[in-house]
């Protein structure tokens, strides 16, 4: 159990950085007029209020939570793979847009939701997409690992 919750604050402070790493960057990039439009940006170019960092810090906590409840074996273990994903995105695609309604991350002009949706499409289908690069390669070397212990020769071998 200790090895899980260290590496749920590891993975948890990570997704923090890089939601802060992303937002700083688009702050200054957006600048003043992203204000109008999202209150993530309220103080324009300037920075990040504290409230929406913190916001920020509760979202990225809900990801990783539901991240450690439907993809490890640590709570479910009878669903298939693919729908706990589907579940966890499901559950993270919903609690993103609740906050992104209850704390005006986006006026409500549709065009900025459909521009938030499909911002939010693209990186998420680039992260499965790296996800799954990730566990082929993972599952290649396990493979290979296997086969010499079998003592049979890996495809490196040939």
């Amino acid at each position: 159990m200790n090895k899980r919750l260290v590496s749920f604050i590891k993975d948890f402070l990570e997704l923090s950085a890089s939601i802060i790493l992303i937002f700083t960057i688009l702050t200054a990039v957006l600048g003043e007029n992203a204000g109008e439009v999202s209150s993530l940006f309220r103080l324009g170019s300037v920075g990040i209020a504290v409230e929406s960092l913190i916001q920020l810090f509760v979202l990225a906590f809900t990801i990783r939570l539901l991240n450690f409840i439907f993809l490890t074996d640590a709570i479910i273990k009878s669903l298939s793979a693919l729908v706990r994903y589907i579940l966890c995105f499901g559950l993270i695609t919903i609690f993103l847009l609740i906050f992104a309604f209850c704390f005006k991350w986006l006026t409500n002009e549709p065009k900025y939701w459909l521009i938030f949706l499909a911002c939010y499409v693209v990186s998420t289908a680039i992260s499965i997409f790296i996800s799954n690069l990730i566990n082929k390669q993972q599952d290649e070397k396990m493979n290979d690992a296997l086969k010499v212990i079998k003592g049979k020769p890996t495809e490196k071998d040939m």
